[in-house]
């Protein structure tokens, strides 16, 4: 206390510089838009790190707190709006999101104290790295990546089917690094030969990619209109208030049912595909004897009369186990019976001529399907937040799974969360597929930006692997996503809607679909040397 109190002036100098960063990333990032400003959300904060290293004896310490009140700052800014889901969740979110954030200043701070200059490596290096847990954790939530912050303006980033999006947060870092040098260096030099270096920072650190984006979108070779094969698609968005109609207002039978007379509305004999939203098929579907559920026998009659139709679903299932039968983790105990279950939120695929295909879904939302890390954290089961019928740790295929059908067209079926997956979302057109499908519910947090984020991070997997996006929601935005980014037909909030395309099917493999975040692997091993020297030095 006495520190702060004689540093007092210093430390709400600290605070303001803390505050500016996280208002100039919040304002980068939906609904604000205001892209720009990005690429000067760091300056402040590294401004900040030198003057705490310089001012202050205790520096690490004031480094960790006042970087983590801006990024914490930052992610009530940017998603506050998981708090109309769950705020217990949302204030652990925050906290826990924003943690990783503050380990990669932290170790820059204590390389610079001991080197007495900026290691801008050591910081690239980290911070790529944390992003890169933020896909693989149990607790991941690769929502703020900088990379992410293009989602609304895709044009931008069209090498992102080069490096991924992880090479958008390597520009943002390396034009805040290059400002900031700038800032520092003002005084040292006249003021034209400032006005010139700053120009030439700028051609070349912000306006060279975006040429390289532009030149890339100009070149990319059109679809032959003549020979192109295409899918014809109808995807529905029926609309259903997740607090009340979706699960309890009305019954799994009367939900697929109103589902199925939209879809007929704009279907014809031409019509190859059906894609439902996320949970669709609803009420515990029991997968031990799921030819015999009702709700698939009710498809299974629609597509009697719809015979060249596929449909790709969301289901809420289950899987009952023996007592003495092999069962993962997740699976949790009948009441009062020595039987064992496992719930999961899945994807069904079905029609006609080809037996039914399941997939369970893999990346499972931290503390609302899944209990991160359950051999320690287990006891806190019961306390998983609640969002509809798909409550607790649901178990999960492991990998991502292909569907496939008599039309040889390989459908990716990408369940809500997923999408905001890179390399994971790039291991589905590894293997073969052709058209991402998203199927998500959205409604959750009402109208606010997080259905419009959601819906943006897919337009970046479109640019990533080259493929149409075919995106359905039970509430928030469908719609259509070509292969550079852009919107070929959107719903609108909170209103039933189906929407119909015939969807390109391409072939191509990316230099990311094949190599993934290569960027971030590579870094890797940058970071161990320097991790390597700090740790020598500290020996010393």
């Amino acid at each position: 206390m006495y520190l702060l109190f004689q540093g007092k002036n210093k430390h709400f100098a600290y605070l303001l510089l803390s505050l500016l960063s996280a208002l100039l990333l919040t304002m980068a990032w939906q609904p604000f838009k205001i892209l720009p400003l990005a690429f000067l959300g760091f300056v402040p904060l590294l401004i900040l790190e030198k003057r705490i290293r310089k001012e202050q004896e205790n520096s690490h310490a004031w480094v960790f707190i006042y970087v983590w009140l801006s990024f914490l700052t930052w992610n009530i800014g940017t998603v506050w709006w998981v708090w109309n889901s769950s705020a217990g969740g949302a204030m652990a979110a925050f906290v826990i999101n924003s943690l990783p954030m503050v380990l990669p200043f932290t170790f820059y701070h204590l390389k610079n104290l001991r080197n007495g200059k900026e290691n801008f490596i050591l910081l690239v290096s980290f911070w790529i790295a944390m992003e890169l847990l933020q896909f693989h954790w149990d607790l991941a939530f690769p929502w703020l990546l900088l990379g992410n912050v293009f989602s609304y303006l895709p044009a931008s980033v069209q090498w992102y089917e080069y490096t991924g999006v992880l090479g958008g947060s390597l520009w943002i870092l390396i034009f805040n690094i290059q400002v900031f040098g700038l800032m520092e260096k003002w005084h040292l030099q006249t003021r034209q030969a400032n006005i010139n270096k700053l120009l030439n920072k700028i051609f070349f650190y912000f306006l060279t990619p975006l040429f390289l984006s532009v030149y890339i979108l100009y070149n990319r070779p059109q679809t032959d209109k003549n020979n192109a094969v295409y899918a014809d698609m109808v995807l529905v968005q029926p609309n259903l208030d997740p607090y009340s109609d979706k699960f309890g207002g009305m019954s799994g039978d009367e939900q697929l049912r109103k589902m199925l007379l939209m879809a007929e509305s704009k279907m014809d004999s031409l019509t190859q595909f059906i894609l439902l939203p996320e949970t669709a098929l609803q009420g515990g579907i029991a997968e031990n004897n799921l030819p015999e559920e009702p709700l698939i026998q009710l498809l299974k009659y629609f597509l009697s009369t719809h015979p060249e139709v596929s449909i790709l679903s969301g289901m809420d299932s289950y899987r009952l186990y023996d007592a003495k039968e092999p069962r993962p983790i997740t699976a949790r105990q009948v009441r009062k019976e020595p039987r064992y279950y496992d719930s999961y939120n899945a994807a069904l695929f079905i029609n006609k001529y080809d037996s039914l295909q399941v997939y369970h879904k893999n990346k499972l939302v931290p503390g609302v399907e899944k209990m991160p890390y359950p051999q320690v954290f287990g006891f806190l089961e019961k306390y998983a937040i609640n969002l509809g019928g798909t409550s607790g740790s649901l178990g999960s295929d492991g990998v991502s799974k292909v569907f496939n059908n008599y039309h040889k067209i390989g459908l990716a079926p990408i369940i809500c969360y997923e999408s905001v997956f890179a390399e994971f979302t790039a291991s589905y057109v590894k293997q073969g597929a052709k058209i991402l499908c998203v199927i998500t519910n959205d409604g959750w947090w009402g109208n606010t930006p997080g259905y419009h984020q959601h819906f943006d991070y897919a337009r970046l997997r479109a640019i990533e692997n080259r493929r149409f996006i075919a995106r359905a929601a039970n509430t928030g935005l469908s719609g259509f996503i070509d292969a550079e980014g852009n919107i070929i037909q959107q719903s609108e909030w909170w209103k039933e809607s189906v929407l119909r395309m015939k969807v390109p099917v391409l072939n191509e493999q990316t230099f990311y679909t094949e190599h993934g975040d290569w960027i971030a692997y590579l870094l890797l091993f940058v970071l161990g040397f320097e991790l390597m020297g700090l740790w020598r030095m500290k020996m010393n």
